[in-house]
């Protein structure tokens, strides 16, 4: 793959957006483990990902994909995390990535979101969301490198959507102003442009594409005044990648049931003339 080539995929622009995100946040933090916490998941998040594949098949490749799944885990995870809680998140999302799917490329979750919400289950991990938590700067990175590739990529009703249904719902909290002033938020924005616009996990199918979205944000909100977790972003992602999932299976299935219903019917009138 060349240079262009790799400048000009989809993935890989995220992952420049993301990388500059981090740089911003190591700016404003200074710590080491603002440094190497993201550095060490993207690390091994490629060879995971490209030792299976040399494996498999004996090919190299661009790892774009886990450069963005290392990127995530690596600024959302909290930083005060033992190094080991990365290196389990990052062998959770490879594990879902690799083995939870229907096969190549064909993944069910968000290999990031499975990744951090497993140490968070397992362990207590608070998803701290902290590369862009800490204040505005972030977005003007984060937006309009992100709605761009969105909106080259025909995904940006993903987002949208989303974020649609938290300003109705903010509506019912607060004055129209503070309402809308919410929803640039550095942890919502993250979320909405780069998680759970994520392609192969997110469906782009019929009028799901349009739902999908809305979905996730009522899932969001129910959780939070239900069940109220400390974190409702990444198990509402989890669960809507799930439904995606059993909608997409539905309508391969009507497919194929139609198809088969029209070369029966083509065989009859055939047999009748």
């Amino acid at each position: 793959m060349t240079l262009k080539a790799i400048f000009n995929e989809f993935k890989s622009q995220v992952a420049f957006t993301l990388a500059l995100i981090w740089i911003l946040a190591v700016w404003h933090f200074q710590t080491i483990n603002s440094v190497f916490y993201p550095l060490f998941s993207v690390g091994l998040m490629t060879v995971l990902d490209m030792g299976l594949t040399w494996i498999r098949s004996r090919k190299v490749y661009w790892p774009s994909a886990s450069f963005v799944t290392g990127l995530l885990i690596g600024l959302v995870i909290d930083p005060n995390a033992p190094i080991w809680i990365i290196a389990v998140a990052v062998l959770a999302a490879f594990l879902s990535k690799q083995f939870i799917n229907t096969g190549l490329r064909q993944h069910i979750f968000n290999p990031a979101a499975f990744g951090i919400m497993t140490v968070t289950l397992a362990f207590g991990i608070p998803v701290a969301w902290w590369a862009v938590a800490w204040g505005k700067l972030p977005l003007v990175i984060l937006m309009p490198a992100m709605i761009r590739i969105l909106w080259r990529m025909k995904r940006l009703w993903l987002p949208v959507s989303f974020l649609f249904v938290y300003l109705v719902y903010y509506l019912t909290l607060f004055d129209p102003k503070t309402a809308f002033w919410s929803l640039f938020d550095g942890t919502l924005l993250l979320f909405a442009l780069v998680m759970l616009s994520e392609p192969i996990t997110s469906p782009s199918i019929k009028y799901f594409k349009f739902l999908f979205g809305a979905m996730v944000a009522i899932l969001a909100i129910g959780l939070s005044l239900t069940i109220k977790p400390a974190e409702v972003f990444l198990p509402a992602l989890l669960l809507a990648n799930l439904v995606g999932f059993a909608f997409k299976k539905l309508s391969e299935k009507r497919t194929q049931v139609a198809v088969v219903s029209e070369k029966t019917q083509n065989q009859e009138k055939g047999n009748v003339s």
